[in-house]
């Protein structure tokens, strides 16, 4: 959704996005920072209409807050570089400590000013065609950004894609919907961007988050329920990772497509036969270091896995346990769920838990309701 409302805000059409459920506080942190960009967005029940800004963004007044969501701060960032002029970009207190050097250090090769690599930092653009580098072993976010900023380019971007490939999904996800739209370039090591009129679809219908299945299926484990259906998640990373961790043939489980999962992941395989998480090196740069703090938040369950080089070494075998102090969510949202979820079998104080709304708004009265109906 967060892409959707990028693009359409930088077409002259008009667009309608239809979800289910509530939209969480990254998606409206998006539409805001658009929406001060010079997009109009109506917000209705399951059911946004968008028009963009006639003639393009403009510089906005005052600071752009992208609250939690780092794709937000990638993508608003690109987007006012190709803007003539200053612009602040803030976010919240676990947004602030993310590195977004592989981006701000490719927009400083195309001629930006940006004035740190962390937010809060100031961008003054316009970008200036040229030729770049991208590390693809980092993140996804930084050839989204480029792409989804494109059309705002003056000339030719001429990127070189280097690294082996993280969130690979994410960043198909980027071109297929800028394809939607009307960008008909296509993925290389080698790729060249330009300038490109957005038109998207009159109505685009969002799919459900799959990264939060995992979530549900620790529960039903804890539980003894079986309230998911598997056919929702289709072909997807998630549901290879799923199968991998529950097949007695493999004791490795790659995380390389789907680091976002690592903390409900890592706590099914504690309670079942184990293995060892791999492919997951880049979670260290989530809204926490997502590696250290999944090992805290199981440790105060009782649960013991240790870090490797490229995620976690999980033992099977092992049952959840009350907590003895509260627990930190640490500003992770995930982290927060996974913990939450665990609690509802053993029980447990959790401090920060109100991040969870950044991507699931009524997540605790969801599995209130659902614990209540055992």
């Amino acid at each position: 959704m967060i892409r959707w409302i990028a693009l359409s805000s930088q077409s002259e059409s008009r667009t309608e996005l239809v979800f289910q459920g509530l939209p969480g506080r990254d998606i409206e942190s998006m539409a805001t920072c658009m929406e001060k960009m010079g997009a109009s967005i109506e917000r209705g029940h399951q059911k946004w209409v968008i028009h963009g800004a006639r003639g393009g963004p403009f510089l906005p007044p005052g600071v752009l807050d992208c609250g939690n969501s780092a794709t937000t701060a990638n993508f608003v960032t690109s987007i006012v570089a190709c803007l003539d002029g200053p612009v602040e970009i803030d976010g919240d207190i676990s947004l602030r400590r993310r590195d977004i050097s592989p981006l701000t250090s490719a927009l400083r090769e195309l001629g930006c000013k940006v004035s740190s690599d962390r937010l809060p930092y100031i961008v003054s653009g316009p970008i200036i065609p040229g030729s770049i580098d991208i590390d693809e072993s980092f993140s996804s976010q930084t050839l989204s950004g480029m792409i989804i900023s494109s059309p705002g380019f003056s000339g030719e971007v001429e990127i070189s894609l280097r690294g082996e490939a993280v969130s690979r999904p994410y960043r198909d996800l980027t071109m297929e919907t800028s394809g939607l739209s009307g960008w008909n370039g296509y993925y290389d090591k080698t790729m060249i961007l330009d300038s490109w009129m957005v038109g998207t679809p009159r109505k685009v219908e969002i799919p459900r988050e799959a990264s939060l299945f995992p979530i549900s299926l620790l529960f039903d484990n804890l539980h003894n329920t079986n309230c998911l259906d598997y056919c929702q998640l289709g072909e997807s990373p998630i549901k290879d990772a799923i199968e991998e961790s529950n097949s007695e043939d493999s004791s490795q489980v790659s995380l390389q497509d789907a680091s976002d999962i690592i903390a409900p992941l890592a706590a099914l395989m504690s309670m079942g036969n184990g293995g060892v998480i791999v492919g997951a090196s880049h979670a260290r740069g989530k809204e926490s270091n997502r590696i250290m703090s999944t090992i805290r938040m199981l440790s105060s369950f009782g649960i013991q896995v240790e870090e490797n080089d490229e995620g976690l070494t999980v033992p099977g075998g092992q049952s959840p346990n009350q907590p003895k102090d509260p627990i930190d969510c640490e500003n992770d949202h995930r982290l927060a769920m996974t913990a939450a979820v665990l609690a509802t079998k053993v029980g447990g104080e959790l401090s920060g838990h109100e991040i969870c709304d950044v991507t699931h708004p009524g997540f605790f009265e969801m599995i209130l309701s659902h614990y209540q109906g055992r």
